[in-house]
């Protein structure tokens, strides 16, 4: 009898549950490291390579996870052999549905993780997956207690700050907004779901190379100091722009500006 023996080396993994979709590169074996705090914010197009150095190396060398509601592991690669930073292992998880996210096995790496990035898609599927369950505590004690770097692009950076346009009943344009700052669209969340240092009272937008992406922003501002009698802040990127803050809360602007016009903004709105 003759026996055959075919040997498979994998360097990524994949697996299937029907509430997620996992994808693994790396190291299997969990490394345990003291992460850096911090949280970068990118506009939403193809990312900024030195900014995501920056995220990366705020990791110290252990284990990324990626969370997504849509797409595969397009980032996986890129963050494992892409940018030149060594890290254990990036894993992502596609998540289909709460079941999904509040999963024992993905609250355990959460809690393992040195590195977490929001990747794009429709930022309610977050809001709709992750809040007022055991995700929302998980990541929340990552970000506050474990203190390890965080961020997102596009929708992920749309659900960073503590006051968030969630996208509920899909997207908003200027002309509905400015019309009328409580239209069914405009739905809007308030310190219920991610503390993330430094973005407390903060709105973000993203994509604001779309000019019908400016004008709403400044009515979520309007909205929130309106509804919660407080001071309202916003922090925008054009799609090739990333801002990253440092635990100090210092920002930096990362780019390719003069070549392209590439800016982020600040707002913090008069009250008069």
């Amino acid at each position: 009898m003759k026996k055959i023996i075919i040997l498979l080396i994998l360097i990524t993994q994949f697996s299937f549950s029907q509430n997620y979709t996992e994808y693994h590169t790396g190291s299997t074996t969990d490394l345990v490291v003291t992460p850096n705090s911090g949280v970068c914010l990118m506009g939403g197009a193809s990312e900024s390579d030195e900014a995501m150095v920056w995220f990366l190396n705020k990791a110290n060398g252990g284990d990324v996870l990626v969370l997504r509601a849509s797409g595969s592991d397009g980032y996986n690669n890129y963050f494992y052999t892409g940018l030149g930073v060594t890290v254990n292992s990036v894993r992502t998880f596609v998540i289909n549905n709460e079941a999904g996210a509040t999963d024992e096995y993905v609250l355990d790496k959460i809690e393992k993780a040195e590195a977490i990035w929001f990747a794009g898609g429709d930022q309610y599927n977050y809001v709709n997956f992750f809040k007022d369950n055991a995700v929302a505590v998980a990541l929340n004690n990552f970000i506050n207690t474990k203190q390890g770097v965080i961020g997102g692009t596009s929708a992920g950076m749309a659900i960073l700050g503590s006051a968030y346009f969630s996208a509920e009943n899909g997207t908003v344009t200027n002309t509905q907004a400015l019309a009328n700052p409580y239209h069914t669209r405009m739905t809007l969340g308030y310190n219920d779901f991610l503390n993330v240092p430094f973005l407390n009272n903060v709105i973000t937008d993203t994509h604001y190379d779309d000019p019908d992406r400016r004008a709403r922003h400044t009515v979520f501002l309007a909205r929130f100091a309106k509804d919660n009698n407080a001071r309202s802040f916003g922090i925008a990127c054009n799609e090739y722009t990333a801002v990253c803050i440092e635990s100090d809360g210092k920002a930096y602007v990362y780019g390719d500006y003069p070549n392209y016009e590439e800016h982020a903004f600040f707002y913090r709105p008069i009250v008069l």
